[in-house]
């Protein structure tokens, strides 16, 4: 049976957004602040102590530059996968306002994750990205030991997990097919 350490990205610095005055997509290039860089490192030894065989991370820069940091102490096979991205606001990958996706966010969490029956929404639902993510981890069932770094809300649903703070470890088996 494969365990894996679910770790959230650490804290990211949005500060060239606010120079740019940018909002939306740069969110997805946005580095590590130095206090992310500080919280990476002080899950280090619980990571050390996990000894994953193989470290799987979201394509979007804060989950990469998280797993360089652990790149950096432990030397095992790296994979970026891209299906470990965050939750989608909009299926067909649109750019959206900030106004468009806090109104989705709120419908999104409103309707808990899920469509209403016999109708659909442009965000992904949450069966929908527990199935993107499970597909993933899947992949890497022939390991013992995996660290997968991405983002909160699709590790809250694929491990049931309630808040999941920044650079947060959840341990995580997959349930039988």
């Amino acid at each position: 049976m494969t365990t894996f350490l679910l770790m959230r990205h650490a804290q990211p610095d949005f500060s060239a957004l606010e120079r740019l005055n940018s909002a939306g997509w740069p969110v997805d290039i946005a580095p590590l602040a130095t206090s992310g860089e500080q919280q990476v490192i002080g899950q280090m030894s619980k990571i050390i102590e996990f000894n994953p065989e193989v470290i799987v991370a979201s394509p979007l820069t804060r989950a990469l530059h998280t797993a360089a940091l652990v790149l950096a102490k432990i030397d095992v096979p790296f994979k970026v996968e891209f299906d470990l991205y965050d939750w989608l606001p909009d299926i067909q990958y649109k750019r959206l306002t900030m106004d468009e996706l806090r109104a989705r966010q709120n419908e999104y969490n409103s309707l808990k994750g899920e469509w209403p029956a016999g109708e659909t929404r442009p965000w992904e639902t949450v069966s929908g990205m527990r199935r993107r993510v499970t597909d993933v981890l899947r992949k890497y069932e022939a390991y013992s030991r995996v660290l997968a770094v991405f983002h909160q809300e699709p590790i809250r649903v694929v491990s049931g997990a309630g808040e999941v703070g920044l650079a947060a470890l959840v341990r995580f088996e997959l349930p039988a097919q």
